[in-house]
Formats: C-alpha cells, structure tokens, sequence
C-alpha cells in the first residue's frame, strides 16, 4: 500500500513539474504564431480565452446559439463544443475498434486453427500487415470518402493489424501442456478453444490490447484530419490552418485524457477478467529496482 502511495505521489509530481515547465517556457518565449496568438500560451489563456474560443465549434441546439449564427462565445457553447466533437470521434473509434478487434482474434485464431486455414489466412495477413497506415488514408478517403464508415473502417484496420500479430503470438505461448491434458479428458477443438485457449492467452493479449487502444485513438484523429465535418480531429485542422496553437494544444489535452480514462478502464476490468491467475505473495519491481 505504501509503494502504491509512493508511486501515485510521484506520478503526480511529474505531471506538476511539467506544467511547471510548460508555464515557464511561456514566459521565456513570448513568441506569437499569429498576432494575438501565443506560440506557447500559458495556463491561464488555455483555460479562459483558448477554451472559451472553442465555442466556434458548436453548430448550435440546447438554447445555446452557434457563433456562425450570431451567437456570442460562451462557455457553455465552448463545453457543448468539446462534447459533441469528443461523442462523434468516440463513435468513430469504437466501432472501428471493436471491428478491427473482432477481425483481427478471428484471423489470428485461425492460423491456428487448422493447416487450411492457416495456408489462406497467414500470407494475406502478413502482406497486410506491412502496409504503411498513414499512407493508406488517401485511399480510404477516395474508396469511401471523408464517411463515418470510412473512418471507421480505418481504425479497424490499424486495430486488426495489431490484434492479428496479438493474437498469433498468445496462441502460439498457450502451455501444450493444457491443451493435451484437454484432449486427453475427450474435449472436441472448439471445447479446446473455449475452454482453454481463450481464457490462457488473454493475459498476453492485454499488452496488444493497450497498443491497439492508442493505436485507434491516433488513427481516428488521422481519419479525421481529412475532410470530417465533426470531430476533434477537425478541430485541430482548422486550428493549424489557422496557426490557433492553443486550440490544438488543448484538444491533444482533451485526446490525452479520454486516452487514459480507456486504459484505466480496461486495466480495472482486465484484472477481473484475470483473477484466475496464480500470483506471488511479494511483485517484485518490473524493472529490478527494489
């Protein structure tokens, strides 16, 4: 409990420290990147005349006017803003995360599932997987356009890519040894799978797990930065066209923080999902530091 304290403390104290260092390299480089617009804006613009100019970004509804419609910026207007664009790019990501998940464990599985299967999945996959991702937007973008399935579909592949590799080297660490004894009790291939497979390579797969998340949060933004009408992607285009670097700051802030609520919620269900596993009385320090 003491080292966990510890931990957190310290944790906390290096997120202090560095918007300590931020707030000071604002006051050493009073740079603008446009007039009026600091290169590096300081804390107290970020919060008050930074977030309250996303309120462009609301298209109106919920009795608070739009800016494009005469409304004056509000912070209301600027919170509807950051939640409807954060609904839409979470939309995005999900179900592109969820297909690409879904793709990937399936093709993963059947590599080894039998020699046919592994004969007409492995090649193409691998081939796949080698693609460049940020190349192949332009093309998602010409095949279905600046779409929610488009951009869904993107993510899905970035994620399948992962999950597929993931997935392949969990089954391959699956223990022989609790597959025979499987065998051995009458237990047909799909009781293997169900039974055995899938709950011992889950704790391996939570590593591709976590990359695929921040996998899928970069890849929806890059989606995002071609022609979405929506989105906190978009945001930060338009910011850049304009040279807005605290608009863009702050949503990467904004981007950071739905990061890190997903990876604590999946590690808490992840550990449910694991209680099964044997584990030693005293963890030492992952690093070998005592």
């Amino acid at each position: 409990m003491k080292r966990t304290t510890a931990h957190r403390l310290t944790s906390f104290g290096v997120l202090v420290v560095l918007a300590a260092l931020w707030q000071l390299a604002s006051i050493l480089m009073p740079y603008e990147s446009v007039p009026g617009e600091p290169m590096i804006p300081g804390w107290q613009i970020l919060v008050t005349r930074t977030f309250l100019s996303l309120a462009d970004y609301w298209q109106g509804g919920l009795g608070v006017p739009s800016v494009a419609q005469g409304g004056p910026r509000t912070y209301a207007g600027a919170a509807l803003a950051v939640l409807s664009n954060s609904w839409d790019t979470s939309l995005r990501l999900f179900t592109g995360l969820t297909l690409g998940v879904a793709v990937g464990l399936v093709a993963g599985l059947a590599v080894s599932w039998s020699k046919w299967s592994r004969r007409i999945v492995a090649l193409p996959a691998q081939i796949i997987r080698t693609f460049p991702m940020l190349a192949l937007i332009p093309m998602f973008q010409l095949w279905f356009g600046a779409t929610f399935l488009g951009m869904a579909l993107f993510v899905a592949f970035a994620v399948g890519v992962i999950f597929f590799t993931g997935t392949v080297n969990a089954v391959g660490n699956v223990s022989d040894i609790h597959v025979d004894y499987a065998r051995t009790q009458g237990a047909s291939r799909i009781q293997i799978y169900r039974s055995v497979i899938l709950p011992a390579m889950f704790p391996e797969l939570r590593s591709s797990i976590l990359l695929s998340l921040g996998t899928a949060w970069t890849a929806v933004i890059a989606a995002e930065f071609l022609g979405a009408q929506t989105g906190l992607g978009q945001i930060i285009v338009f910011a850049q066209y304009f040279g807005y670097v605290g608009r863009m700051f702050l949503v990467a802030l904004f981007l950071l923080f739905y990061a890190a609520i997903t990876y604590a919620l999946f590690e808490r269900a992840s550990r449910r999902l694991t209680e099964w596993m044997p584990r030693e009385l005293a963890t030492p320090d992952r690093y070998g530091a005592p």
